[in-house]
């Protein structure tokens, strides 16, 4: 009797991109570097590939989710000085990618390859914004939450906590990882701004100044189309301007902008 072997199929390989969107460089350098400073334009970091000791020569790009540093000259992407981190080189990429994914705890499935080889063609990425579209729409390409607090003792048993440090997540990154709450976001933080230039537009026509008006016109504009494209869900966009025309119709009326 012939006995029939059941063969596994192979693992379907990592998407190098894809684990990319997942960490940006900020987040990987706030888990694997000893020092960190991140109250500056670009956070500083300790260099991984040569004896590093202090914080100033090695800087990390989160525009462009790159690194640079100037004593030893080692520069890349995130996965470039992850290999410095973990100690596996690049040449190893599969090794680097399972490790990462373990360690940020990222489930193997969400950043898969999209296709297998042999096939025609690559599916369309997700269409996101750029870091320069989201600090249009919001202001900000990120937001920091607290994650630890300091006690502050007022005395007669009275205490606070203030934050003392922050975790910062950026858009495009929350876009890929939880696109549910990404589009919460960036829907319930630009309706505040477009809330805010809607009502000074409406002082700006009532009062005849047009220049001012125009202005204005076009950034509320530009911020609709910016919304548009950021959202990962489309569908959200027609309830959303409904709920911005309600909300402005009634700040109008409690709240008239004529002089």
């Amino acid at each position: 009797m012939q006995t029939t072997v059941k063969r596994r199929k192979p693992d379907m390989p990592i998407s190098k991109d894809k684990v990319k969107d997942m960490i940006s460089i900020l987040e990987l350098s706030q888990r694997y570097s000893p020092k960190i400073r991140e109250n500056v334009r670009r956070p500083l970091i300790i260099c991984p590939f040569h004896q590093d000791k202090n914080l100033g020569a090695c800087r990390i790009y989160t525009d462009t989710n790159t690194f640079k540093c100037e004593s030893c000259g080692a520069h890349g992407d995130m996965l470039k000085l992850a290999s410095g981190y973990l100690g596996i080189p690049t040449s190893n990429m599969n090794e680097l990618l399972e490790t990462l994914i373990s360690e940020f705890g990222i489930i193997r499935e969400n950043v898969l390859v999209d296709y297998a080889p042999g096939t025609k063609s690559k599916p369309k990425p997700i269409e996101r914004l750029s870091p320069e579209e989201y600090k249009e729409l919001l202001h900000e390409d990120h937001f920091k939450v607290p994650c630890k607090y300091s006690e502050l003792d007022y005395g007669d048993g009275e205490i606070d906590y203030v934050p003392c440090e922050y975790t910062t997540y950026y858009y495009r990154t929350l876009a890929v990882k939880d696109p549910e709450f990404h589009d919460w976001v960036i829907c319930t933080v630009s309706r505040i701004y477009w809330l805010r230039y809607s009502q000074m537009l409406n002082f700006c026509q009532c009062n005849g100044y047009s220049l001012f008006a125009d202005v204005i016109e076009n950034k509320l504009k530009l911020s609709l189309n910016l919304l548009l494209k950021g959202l990962t869900n489309k569908s959200l966009y027609r309830p959303e301007l409904k709920l911005r025309n309600e909300l402005l119709a009634e700040e109008l009326s409690l709240q008239p902008l004529s002089a």
